[in-house]
């Protein structure tokens, strides 16, 4: 009840905001972005993060390419930030500004790629941008909506001038994860697969298998409804939230391998559900698992467990 009473006067709040400076929903259908697009004034911007491969086979006619991979980090930490020089040059070559309505497209594939264009969206308003949406169920679902696609690249837009302003209440560093071990008033969501947080598989990136201590599972997948690639509506995405919400935390950090998968969550709790005080920890346990000094976390096996399973992995053991 706490948090339904919460959620409703958040609501209210949100909606008269809103009504003072209208934003895009963050989520568009095929046929709203198609209207959008055809629209007698289109300041939209539809941004293909796919691989340029795809790209050049078919994408939305007039939608710029920026792979995903111009948006991530190094290999071994791929959820860091690029520098704030490259991410502004990235920003200002799509020609973007405040004024632009950037749309987000991935492929749609599965689930998962969902969070490819959950991470470039929380990129873009980390950067200070508000105008965004993603294309719900991306690529996939514009071709299977028998949308008009396009091979020839599209023409280069005029550069903007944009000089990010960092929006910093939705990142945590290191640093914040680690001090909100000892509050009350702090909930770290881990958005991994089940597997994952309890320590049974770990991903390349990580040290150690496990979470981050006192973390609560809520995997990226509970956001799609059973066989669809497309995120749930802002009403299911608040119902999911109360239910996994009962108590709502003062402050909220999701996180997962590579902030991927914590993009979904974030995504869904932040712009869907319109929850305050969402963060996303970027780097999350690639950074969290190769710090300097071990950093308290939970569901590890035992180094005796650790190395049994190395060794099984080496000699083909099942």
């Amino acid at each position: 009840m706490r948090f339904l009473a919460f959620l409703a006067a958040w609501v209210l709040a949100f909606g008269a905001h809103a009504g003072a400076d209208p934003r895009p929903s963050p989520i568009l259908s095929p046929a709203e972005l198609s209207a959008l697009i055809a629209s007698a004034s289109p300041a939209v911007t539809v941004i293909d993060i796919r691989p340029p491969a795809e790209y050049r086979q078919g994408h939305i006619p007039g939608a710029l390419s920026a792979p995903y991979g111009s948006w991530r980090g190094p290999a071994h930490s791929p959820g860091t930030l690029p520098p704030l020089e490259a991410l502004t040059a990235q920003v200002r070559k799509l020609g973007l500004t405040p004024a632009r309505h950037a749309v987000v497209v991935s492929s749609g594939a599965d689930v998962t790629d969902f969070g490819a264009a959950a991470r470039v969206y929380w990129t873009l308003k980390y950067l200070g941008l508000e105008r965004l949406s993603v294309l719900n169920g991306g690529m996939q679902a514009w071709q299977q909506a028998q949308q008009p696609l396009s091979t020839e690249a599209a023409p280069a837009p005029a550069p903007s001038d944009y000089e990010p302003k960092l929006n910093t209440a939705i990142i945590a560093t290191q640093s914040d994860v680690l001090a909100s071990l000892d509050r009350n008033d702090a909930r770290l969501i881990d958005a991994r697969p089940k597997n994952f947080f309890e320590g049974l598989v770990k991903a390349p990136t990580a040290s150690v298998p496990g979470t981050i201590q006192g973390a609560k599972n809520i995997p990226h997948s509970v956001w799609f409804s059973p066989g669809s690639t497309q995120i749930v509506s802002a009403e299911e995405a608040r119902a999911i939230a109360a239910r996994e919400f009962p108590d709502l935390a003062a402050d909220n950090i999701a996180f997962c391998n590579t902030g991927h998968w914590a993009a979904t969550d974030w995504f869904a709790l932040s712009e869907l559900a319109g929850l305050p005080n969402i963060r996303m920890y970027p780097e999350s346990l690639a950074d969290w698992t190769n710090a300097d000094q071990p950093l308290p976390m939970d569901n590890t096996p035992g180094r005796a467990s650790q190395i049994a399973d190395k060794f099984k992995k080496l000699f083909g053991k099942s």
